[in-house]
């Protein structure tokens, strides 16, 4: 498939996306802005949650029951709001004209910041079928190919598929239940439908929830506002760079949904600036996509609740000590502050106990702090090259915001997000690393990706407050200083000087980013390029891949070594493999086959385990791992020389064999 032919699939994945969520977030009481931006990470939620419930009402996952669940949670919402007869409905009404004459800008600029994001990984992907060739990739792909097959995609049940037989343990599963339904929507190959999702989840979620999240700190700056939308394009440490490290799926969706969560979480304590937004809607909303934010990856929502903690702070304390100061009766002041203690001791727990082993979280520093530093300040994390304009910008934000004591639950957020990323990056091994960075598995890379998401609203209050000198230069004097009759002409040439500003201010900001989202989409494309030599499946080993399903019946299965490749068969092929993630724990039967099928012939145990396991083929791919390791599988290896087989695929040193010395298995 060409991307030309993608485009309309891309299309459905972006309305897939948007609309459940939008029936809910209109059902909720949102409307313009805050609406879209809420709809996609409600989807997610929906999806999400739906994925853990429909298994216990014995129904299957399909596309058809998230729009239905989006559709439900709608009527629901607003049978309720109905019910309580919410006073605001009127006034929210009228405040959509006033939105209206601001929409056309907005929604030109979330064109170009999507439009941005769409090109850089249509680049970095290569073809709309290309995949990622990077350890995790193994399992994200079967993954979706297990709900495909199984029609369940419960975070509850998932990892059955690599337990061995052992009882499932919890796995955020929200990425890859998008991900087969929207296959199953739009009949796409796994593959092209990996690559859609992410896609339409890159450019159309993180964009509008920078811009929701700009919207909230910012108020009612339509230029702000804009702003956010075209720079949350331009930043290299995301959204590519959690599509090209690991590869990190679940970690990225979750990621793309914390601008519009995190704003949620503001409006929540009364820290939003005039969105027009009901009472049920600044309440209810939080509560509908944490649920979602969690089953994304247990990361974001850790990443949420820490930078949650100055929105509490400062929420806090303007009711405290503020002028309105609700808090000065001490019945509510009490009922706060024990409200308070109890998120903190709640906050305690859960920082103890999400988080990954202390063996998975091995990473360790990757440079020097003053590095760090200088990487958070120039927004070139993980050696990207500088990004000048953005920086610029950023930094004008954060001095204004400073300057005028404006935006502090962001600033501490900003300032929480890079001492994670420098302790992170630029400390040694420790405890005290451990136990401030293992939630993040230790891993630089993780971090790297949460920085654009305070920095992109700072460099939009940077940008409004470039263009806003800009404009002020120009309104002043040398209009009051022109005769009476010159007056318009010299208003006209103020709003040429102004739109000209503007846009000299965003084509430098975007080209000065070009030499770092070069770098990033070069690092990526490396990843997602197929070859002869390619780390995970060769271009000989996708050959052979894509002949199993002429060659292999449904219902066999095939004797894989993971950490070659091989265990993609299943994704790709759709046909069963005896390991699905190279991190597998295998059953009894499967080790014996690991061990012993060459010499099936004279082990009787081993066709004993072939039938127990379906098991009539062989992938030999050779003995090169993914990562350059050395895990030996004997019982799959040099089987050229064992009679316990048959030769049915060859290309290059990639070989399907077929298992002959057990008739009947």
């Amino acid at each position: 498939m060409s991307w030309v032919e993608t485009a309309p699939l891309i299309l459905v994945g972006v309305v897939f996306l948007l609309l459940p969520g939008g029936l809910a977030a209109v059902g909720l009481g949102l409307r313009g802005l805050p609406a879209v931006g809420a709809a996609a990470p409600l989807t997610v939620a929906i999806s999400a949650v739906l994925a853990v419930a429909l298994p216990f009402a014995g129904i299957a996952w399909s596309s058809a029951a998230i729009l239905l669940g989006g559709v439900a949670l709608g009527l629901v919402l607003a049978g309720v709001r109905r019910l309580f007869r919410d006073p605001t409905l009127a006034q929210q009404l009228a405040l959509v004209p006033r939105f209206g004459r601001q929409s056309g800008w907005l929604a030109a600029s979330f064109v170009v910041g999507a439009g941005l994001i769409l090109v850089q990984l249509a680049v970095a992907f290569g073809t709309p079928a290309s995949f990622s060739q990077t350890f995790d990739n193994v399992f994200h792909l079967n993954g979706v190919r297990y709900i495909l097959d199984t029609g369940s995609a419960s975070s509850l049940t998932m990892s059955s598929m690599a337990s061995g037989g052992a009882a499932p343990y919890f796995y955020p599963a929200a990425w890859h239940g998008l991900a087969a339904a929207l296959i199953q929507l739009t009949g796409a190959p796994l593959p092209v439908g990996v690559n859609i999702l992410n896609m339409a989840v890159a450019a159309v979620m993180w964009p509008l929830g920078s811009m929701l999240l700009t919207r909230v700190i910012a108020g009612n700056k339509p230029v702000a506002v804009a702003s956010a939308a075209i720079l949350s394009g331009v930043f290299s440490a995301f959204p590519i760079l959690l599509l090209d490290f690991g590869v990190l799926y679940p970690n990225f969706l979750s990621v793309c949904m914390l601008p519009a969560a995190l704003g949620s979480v503001a409006l929540f304590f009364g820290l939003g600036k005039d969105l027009g937004v009901t009472p049920w809607a600044r309440f209810g909303l939080p509560l509908l996509l944490i649920p979602g934010v969690a089953l994304a990856h247990p990361n974001g929502f850790m990443s949420l609740l820490v930078l949650s903690l100055p929105i509490l702070a400062q929420s806090y304390w303007q009711s405290y000590f503020g002028p309105h100061r609700p808090l000065a009766r001490s019945r509510a002041r009490t009922l706060a502050t024990v409200g308070l203690a109890a998120f903190a001791a709640l906050f305690i727990v859960l920082w103890k106990y999400i988080r990954p082993p202390r063996d998975a979280a091995f990473w360790g520093p990757i440079q020097s702090p003053l590095g760090a530093v200088l990487e958070v300040v120039a927004n070139s994390p993980m050696n990207r090259p500088v990004a000048p304009a953005i920086s610029v910008l950023m930094i004008l934000g954060l001095l204004l915001s400073v300057r005028y004591r404006r935006h502090f639950w962001l600033l501490a957020g900003f300032g929480i997000t890079a001492v994670l990323f420098l302790i992170v990056s630029a400390t040694p091994i420790s405890d005290f690393r451990m136990r401030v960075t293992g939630v993040w598995y230790n891993d630089s890379y993780r971090l790297a990706a949460l920085l654009p998401l305070t920095a992109v609203p700072f460099a939009a209050l940077g940008a409004d407050a470039a263009i806003s000198w800009l404009r002020g230069f120009w309104s002043g004097d040398a209009v009051a200083a022109a005769p009476a009759s010159a007056r318009g002409a010299a208003r006209q040439r103020r709003r040429v000087f102004v739109l000209a500003g503007c846009a000299v201010l965003a084509a430098a900001a975007v080209a000065s980013q070009l030499p770092s989202t070069a770098a990033a989409i070069r690092s990526a494309r490396a990843n997602y390029a197929e070859s002869p030599d390619s780390p995970l499946v060769s271009t000989d080993e996708l050959a052979v891949i894509e002949r199993l399903p002429g060659v292999v019946p449904e219902g066999s299965a095939i004797a894989v070594n993971p950490w070659t490749g091989a265990a993609l068969a299943y994704a790709l092929a759709d046909r069963d493999t005896t390991a699905k993630h190279v991190l597998t724990a295998n059953s009894p039967a499967v080790e014996i086959l690991n061990a012993q099928l060459r010499n099936a012939d004279t082990v009787p145990a081993v066709c004993d385990a072939a039938r127990a396991t379906h098991v009539h083929y062989v992938l030999d791919f050779g003995v090169k791992e993914v990562h350059g390791g050395n895990h030996r599988f004997p019982g799959l290896e040099d089987l050229e020389h064992s009679s316990a087989v048959r030769l049915v695929l060859e290309q290059g040193d990639a070989r399907l064999y077929e298992l002959t010395a057990c008739p009947g298995s």
